[in-house]
Formats: C-alpha cells, sequence, structure tokens
C-alpha cells in the first residue's frame, strides 16, 4: 500500500477527484483510473490553446493549483474541465494566474543579496575596469511583480556609489504573467510589500504616493520587463550576461525541464558569468564541471568556461 500511499500524496486531493475509485494495485504495479492520463491531456490542451508549457512542471504543484480551479468552476474531472475550457475561454486567464508561481519581496534572501554584493560585484566590476568595459548584464528570469529585478538594481546603485555613472547598466526582467508584468512596469508596492526595507532604502529609491510607495525613476530605468517562458524551447533574445537569476523556480520543474532550463541559462552567461539558484536548488549533471560553486549555501555558481573550450 505504500506506492498508493506516496502517489496520493503527490497528486493530492485533484487526482482523487479525478480517481474516484481510488488508486489500485495490479500486480505490483500502480494503475489509477486514467487520472494521469487525463491530466497530461488537459495540460497539452493548454499548451496548444495557450501556448504556456507545464508539461513538465511537478505534478504535485499541478495538480494542487488545478484542484481550486476545478471547484471554482464546479468541474468533477480533468476532462469536464477540458470541456468547460473549451466553452468558456476566458476561464484560461484564470487558470493561468493560478499556475503561475507569483511569490516574490525585495532582497527575498537578505543574505543572498549580502553575497553577491560581496563575492559577485567586486570581481565582476574590476573585471570590466581592466577590460575597458561599460556594460553589467543582469537577467532575473522570474521577475514576477518585479521585486527581484528592482532588487538587483537597488543593490548595484549603492554598491557603485558614485562611480555608477561609469556604467551602462541593463537589468532584464522576465515572466509569463502578464499580469505581474504589467504590476512590475507600474513599480508600485503596498506598505506590506515593503515592509522588510530599511527606511533609508525607502527614501533613497522610493516615492510615497497615497499608501503606496512607487519605485523611483532612476531604478525603473535600469530595468526591461518583457514576456519569457522558461520552459519553452525559445532561445531568450539576449545573451552574454553577467549575472543570472533562477532562484526558486527549478524546484517546481521536473528533471528533465530542470536541464533544459540551466543548460540554456548556461549559454546564455558570459565568461565569466554568474548564476545565482535558489538555496534549495543545484545545477543538474549536465552542468557538471562547467559551474565553480562560490556559496555552497545561497547557490552561487560562476562559468568557468573551460569545458567549452575542450
Amino acid at each position: 500500500m505504500s506506492n498508493c500511499k506516496e502517489l496520493e500524496e503527490s497528486y493530492g486531493n485533484a487526482m482523487r477527484a479525478v480517481c474516484p475509485g481510488g488508486f489500485k494495485l495490479q500486480e505490483g504495479k500502480m494503475v489509477t483510473e486514467s487520472g494521469i492520463s487525463a491530466l497530461d491531456s488537459l495540460l497539452d490542451k493548454v499548451y496548444r490553446d495557450t501556448g504556456f508549457d507545464f508539461r513538465e512542471y511537478k505534478r504535485g504543484t499541478i495538480t494542487r493549483r488545478l484542484e481550486r480551479r476545478l471547484h471554482a468552476t464546479g468541474a468533477k474531472t480533468y476532462p469536464d474541465y477540458m470541456q468547460f475550457l473549451d466553452v468558456h475561454q476566458e476561464e484560461y486567464e484564470s487558470l493561468i494566474d493560478y499556475l503561475t508561481i507569483n511569490v516574490s519581496g525585495f532582497f527575498r534572501n537578505p543574505y543572498t543579496f549580502q553575497q553577491i554584493s560581496s563575492l559577485v560585484l567586486p570581481e565582476l566590476v574590476s573585471g570590466k575596469r581592466a577590460k575597458g568595459q561599460q556594460n553589467l548584464r543582469f537577467w532575473s528570469t522570474a521577475c514576477a511583480c518585479g521585486q527581484e529585478p528592482y532588487s538587483i538594481a537597488i543593490l548595484i546603485t549603492d554598491f557603485l556609489r558614485n562611480s555608477l555613472k561609469d556604467f551602462d547598466i541593463s537589468i532584464y526582467a522576465t515572466d509569463i504573467s502578464r499580469y505581474g508584468l504589467h504590476r512590475a512596469k507600474a513599480g508600485v508596492y503596498s506598505p506590506n510589500e515593503v515592509v522588510g526595507l530599511s527606511p533609508t532604502t525607502l527614501a533613497n529609491y522610493f516615492t510615497r504616493q497615497s499608501e503606496d510607495y512607487v519605485v523611483n525613476g532612476a531604478i525603473r530605468q535600469m530595468v526591461r520587463f518583457s514576456y519569457f517562458d522558461l520552459a519553452s524551447r525559445a532561445t531568450p533574445h539576449f545573451g552574454s550576461m553577467d549575472c543570472i537569476f533562477c532562484c526558486n523556480v527549478l524546484i517546481y520543474l521536473q528533471k528533465s525541464l530542470q536541464e533544459k532550463v540551466l543548460e540554456m541559462l548556461y549559454d546564455s552567461l558570459a565568461i565569466p558569468g554568474y548564476l545565482i539558484l535558489g538555496e534549495a536548488e543545484t545545477p543538474t549533471n549536465n552542468l557538471d564541471g562547467k559551474l565553480d560553486c562560490l556559496d555552497s549555501k545561497v547557490k552561487i555558481y560562476e562559468k568557468n568556461g573551460e569545458s567549452d573550450n575542450i
């Protein structure tokens, strides 16, 4: 019975809704009443109809979020929900919002940003100066509502201080949530969303607007927001990144998609270039020997480029 229990825990109530007859064992193998294939069919349909590809996301995350939409629409099974989508195309907007991850915050992991300021920025800036280069290029790959890329801009501004004018700084911020990108471009945040920021940071980089806080123009001009789906097979329209942030994204993806995403990010890095992952994430085996770990706690890696020259 352990296998059935593991499947039930992994797929949650949404799978039980699809398989009202429960889980069965047959000759030591797990079978369901077409529950998994129904989920696959639904995700295939979402991809065909919208272009959003959730087929290689971890199923536990997907089923938990889908359960909310089934409940909201009154659908009892995935096939029922697919029929609902055929009739109510506007439901796709709600579905995509539920399936995308929009959790973020300013300087979400303070120690990560502290280490970037100590380990990454000094090497990056000194290297640029030694080569006579002025461009600094960063990529926030899942920017949600903009807090991460704006945090990067504030960090760089604080680090460079009077030398800021000597560099051409570009921070590319992408996401698959249209709603998140819209909010990010506006740069307006509630008091609860800036609660962790110091009074000095609020005074230097935000303007009070009624009850909200608006990111100052100088910081907003450093960030370029655009749509990009990490799960797609598309190549990003920018490369040679000095530093890429991909924090708390891989944990939602199956291993095969993790490998594809990390390979794409690796190819998008300059040499040297720095990759920042979430604390619970590590590079997949396909990047063995290609990255040097600078901090194993906050997962800061440097592209050494050695294997590229073999």
